[in-house]
Parts: C-alpha cells; sequence; structure tokens
C-alpha cells in the first residue's frame, strides 16, 4: 500500500445537515487522506482551484458542475458519487475528460427495496387513513378491510434487475408474491433462482403484475418508460411504485387513470418537482401514497456507501481500477 496522503475534495449540498456532514468526515481515515471541503455554491475560479488541489473527488450528492471545472480535473483519478443513481451529474462532461465516475455500489440497494416494500404494505393496509382514524377516534365509516389486501399470493413486476430489484425479489418472495422481472439484460438462471423471480417481456409483466415497481436508472432510453399505453397494459387493480426517478412515468397520464379507475394505487419516493408543493392533485389523491425521497436514506446505508467509497479512492490511490464505473473511463 503507498503511504503517500491522498488529497480528497469533498462536495456537499448546503441543505445536508451538519451532523451528516460529520459522518463522512468521521468515517474517512486521517491518517490516510487530507480533506478538503466544497459546497455547490461557491465561484466557479474556487470550484476550479480546490479540483486543481485534489487526486479524488467525493461528491454527496452528486449535482451538475460546469464544463469549466472539468477542465480542471483532468488529473483526477476518480470522481465517487454518493449515490446510486447519477442522472443529475454531468458523467459525459467527465468522460470527455477523461474522468471515471463511479457509483455507490449498490450501497443503499437494501435500503430502498425495504422501502418498496413498505409502500406495497402501506397501500395494501392504508396506512396512512388507518393511522390518522386511530389517532383521530374516527373508527366510523372504515371500510372493515374491503378495500385492504394481502400480498401473498400476488403478483409483482419488477423493472429493472439490478442491485435493488433483486433485493426487492428477495423480500417479495418471503411474503409468498410470485415475482417476475424484465430487464434489458436477463440475469443469469442460478440468480433468477436464488432469488426467486421469473424473466418475462416488458408487456407481459405489465398485463400480469398486481403490483408493478420501478428499479431503473433515467435516461434517454427509459424516460417515459410508463405512459398512456403502459398504463392501459396493466390491471385496473393493479398498484404502480415508483422509487427511482419521476421522469420515468408520465404524471399526468398516472393521475388520469387514478381518477378514471384505470389505475387502483400508486406509491411514490420521486417527484417531477422536489421538494414538492402543498396540494399537489397526484399527491392529494386519496389512493396515492407518497414519502419524500427518503427511500435510500438510512443511517445504515450512509455508512455502507462511506465505505464503499474510502476502498473505491483507496484502489486508484495504489493504482488499482476502480469499482462501478458509471462512465466507461477507468
Amino acid at each position: 500500500m503507498s503511504s503517500s496522503i491522498f488529497k480528497l475534495l469533498y462536495v456537499y449540498e448546503e441543505r445536508i445537515p451538519e451532523n451528516l456532514q460529520q459522518i463522512v468526515m468521521d468515517n474517512i481515515p486521517k491518517d490516510e487522506f487530507l480533506v478538503k471541503r466544497m459546497t455547490y455554491t461557491i465561484s466557479d475560479e474556487e470550484k476550479c482551484e480546490n479540483i486543481r488541489w485534489a487526486d479524488g473527488v467525493f461528491l454527496a450528492p452528486g449535482r451538475y458542475l460546469p464544463e469549466v471545472v472539468f477542465r480542471s480535473a483532468a488529473h483526477i483519478k476518480l470522481m465517487q458519487l454518493w449515490s446510486s443513481g447519477y442522472d443529475k451529474f454531468n458523467i459525459r462532461d467527465a468522460k470527455k475528460y477523461g474522468i471515471p465516475v463511479a457509483n455507490n455500489g449498490g450501497a443503499n440497494a437494501i435500503s430502498v427495496a425495504e422501502h418498496t416494500i413498505m409502500l406495497m404494505l402501506a397501500i395494501y393496509k392504508w396506512l396512512p387513513d388507518s393511522h390518522r382514524r386511530t389517532v383521530e377516534g374516527k373508527w366510523a365509516g372504515n371500510s372493515h378491510g374491503m378495500d385492504m389486501f394481502l400480498m401473498y399470493k400476488k403478483t409483482l413486476g419488477i423493472i429493472g434487475f439490478g442491485n435493488i430489484g433483486r433485493e426487492v425479489a428477495k423480500r417479495a418472495s418471503a411474503f409468498g408474491m410470485r415475482v417476475l422481472y424484465y430487464d434489458p439484460v436477463r440475469a443469469a438462471s442460478n440468480m433468477e433462482e436464488t432469488v426467486g423471480a421469473e424473466y418475462c417481456s416488458f408487456t407481459t409483466l405489465l398485463a400480469e403484475a398486481d403490483i408493478v415497481s420501478l428499479h431503473i436508472h433515467l435516461n434517454d432510453d427509459t424516460a417515459g418508460i410508463i405512459g398512456r399505453r403502459e398504463i392501459e397494459l396493466m390491471k385496473s387493480s393493479a398498484v404502480l411504485i415508483n422509487v427511482s426517478r419521476a421522469q420515468l412515468v408520465d404524471n399526468g397520464e398516472l393521475f388520469n387513470a387514478l381518477e378514471d379507475g384505470r389505475l387502483w394505487a400508486v406509491g411514490l419516493d420521486v417527484y417531477m418537482e422536489e421538494p414538492t408543493k402543498p396540494n399537489d392533485p397526484l399527491l392529494t389523491h386519496p389512493h396515492v401514497v407518497a414519502t419524500p425521497h427518503m427511500a435510500g436514506s438510512t443511517f445504515d446505508a450512509y455508512i455502507i456507501a462511506l465505505r464503499n467509497a474510502i476502498d473505491n479512492f483507496r484502489r486508484v490511490r495504489d493504482g488499482q481500477k476502480p469499482l462501478w464505473i458509471v462512465n466507461g473511463i477507468t
């Protein structure tokens, strides 16, 4: 192992709470890394100066940087994202200047998978309304379970079978669900058997699933993957779960389908505008359960992501190829 100190630039948004920033600082070994902190709000000139100082950059979270910054970063050994998604970071500019970019290696996969299952249960048991009735003491007029269902024996359709999709499949199988999945690249047969999932076409999944759950990255090919045509293929009793990116779904068509009874319910953790605004017609619909883009945000997931990031910086410091590259530069 190299004994040299690795100069690490930690880039963060000002909205990140102090205690979370401190977790980052506390988990970076001081005998191996010299850390400088930077927010996205400083001037481009200051960004360039900091980049020129650094050996590697830790972006938590990864957000857009001006191209002029990348011109000063050709020497950077690795730009490491804390997140799994990278659609809000300009990885094309990084590739243009030969800078490798890595995501978190699935560090938040279990956190997102648990959240996905939670949304399914919250919808099938109408948890928000049930909580409200209990707190307010308004038991009169409840459905006596006539609008509540078991996950057992239901069919789950997973679109996207990467780290998160597979973790969802494992947990859904434990509930006794039939699990279908679609991905442009089919998994190995032993993986399908291990997680209890069956491969099928995109249209078959939409037609047969009681719950459709999205677990794909947003890009030019996946934007709007669920629109009017796809919703029409789904059962009118179906549930759609989106914990990936809001832009994967035509939200206008989604609202219309709920209003018309062509789709039964929706669970959301991602939105076209974040933070959300009060009284959004989609979010106030009685058959929507929503959470504030928090699926991957757990203390445990943060620690795993940090450890993955540090290990990846160690790799490039020691002359090894980084893991989890998302822009093709190694």
